[in-house]
């Protein structure tokens, strides 16, 4: 049995998630709301000042 190239793997799961994604029944996830960009700028913030701390010795 002959195994598939990946690039040829790559290509049919491509195509079979386009097609599920174009029926009009297709479930989108709702968009990113103002809660989201608060909680991912505040995880930013967090992740440098973890990074500065760490930087300057505080964190070992």
């Amino acid at each position: 049995m002959q195994e598939k190239s990946i690039e040829e793997l790559i290509k049919e799961e491509t195509a079979k998630r386009i097609t599920e994604m174009e029926r009009k029944d297709y479930p989108f996830p709702a968009p990113i709301g103002q809660k989201d960009v608060i909680m991912m700028v505040g995880l930013l913030i967090v992740c440098i000042v973890l990074i500065a701390l760490c930087m300057l010795g505080v964190i070992v």
